[in-house]
C-alpha cells in the first residue's frame, strides 16, 4: 500500500494593514488647522474681552462724568464698568427729575446684567422712577412681582410700601393695608419695616372697626 503524501501547508497569507480613511492626509490636515483656527479664534476672543473690560474700568476710574457713562453704555457693553455706569447715570437722571429717563436706564441695568448683585436694587430704583414719573400702573406691576416673588427678594419690604403708597393715593386703604400687614407678619428684619408699620398706623380705620 503506497504511503500517504502529506500535503504541504500553506503559507499564511498576511496583509498589509490599511490606513483608515479618515487618517489620509486629506482628510486629518483640515481637521488639524480646522481645530487649531478655532482655539486661536477663542482665544483670540477672551483676550479681545479681556481688553474691553480692562478698557471700560480704566475709564470708569479716571473720568466718572455722565459723558463717560454715555460712553461706557454705547461701546462697552456687559462689562462691570458699565453696569456701575448705568446705575450712576440712573441716579443722575433722577436727581434731575428726569425719571422717566432714570426708570429706562434702570430697566437697561436688569435686561443687561440679570445676574448681577444689584439686581434686586435696580428693580427697586425702577419702580421708584415709575411711580414718580406718575405711571402707577406700571409701577404697582413692577412692585408686586417684587412683593409676590419666592425666594422673598432683598427689597420686598421696600416695595411693599411703595404699593401701599400708590394704593393710598388712589383712595384704596384697604388694599393698602393688606399689603402693609402681610409685609409686617414676616418680620424680615427689613430696614423699611418702620416705615411699613407707620404707615399702617396711619390708615383709617376699616370699615368694620368703624362701624357702630
Amino acid at each position: 500500500m503506497a504511503e500517504a503524501q502529506p500535503v504541504p501547508a500553506e503559507e499564511p497569507r498576511i496583509l498589509e494593514a490599511e490606513t483608515p480613511a479618515w487618517l489620509s492626509a486629506k482628510v486629518i490636515v483640515p481637521v488639524i488647522l480646522a481645530v487649531a483656527a478655532g482655539v486661536g479664534l477663542v482665544l483670540w476672543q477672551v483676550s479681545k474681552a479681556e481688553t474691553a473690560k480692562n478698557e471700560a474700568a480704566q475709564l470708569l476710574a479716571s473720568d466718572s462724568t455722565p459723558e463717560t457713562w454715555e460712553k461706557l453704555i454705547r461701546d462697552y457693553p456687559g462689562q462691570p464698568a458699565t453696569a456701575l455706569a448705568i446705575l450712576n447715570a440712573a441716579e443722575d437722571a433722577s436727581s434731575k427729575k428726569d425719571h422717566r429717563k432714570a426708570a429706562g436706564l434702570y430697566q437697561k441695568f436688569v435686561q443687561e446684567f440679570p445676574k448681577h448683585p444689584l439686581l434686586s436694587a435696580a428693580r427697586l430704583g425702577q419702580a421708584n422712577q415709575l411711580a414718580l414719573a406718575g405711571d402707577g400702573a406700571a409701577a404697582q406691576s413692577l412692585y408686586l412681582r417684587i412683593v409676590t416673588e419666592r425666594p422673598p427678594d432683598a427689597f420686598q419690604t421696600a416695595a411693599a410700601v411703595g404699593l401701599a403708597r400708590i394704593q393710598i393715593q388712589e383712595n384704596r386703604p384697604e388694599a393698602a393695608r393688606q399689603v402693609l400687614n402681610d409685609v409686617l407678619a414676616q418680620n424680615n428684619g427689613s430696614a423699611f419695616l418702620p416705615e411699613a408699620r407707620a404707615m399702617l398706623d396711619k390708615l383709617p380705620p376699616p370699615p368694620s372697626a368703624a362701624a357702630p
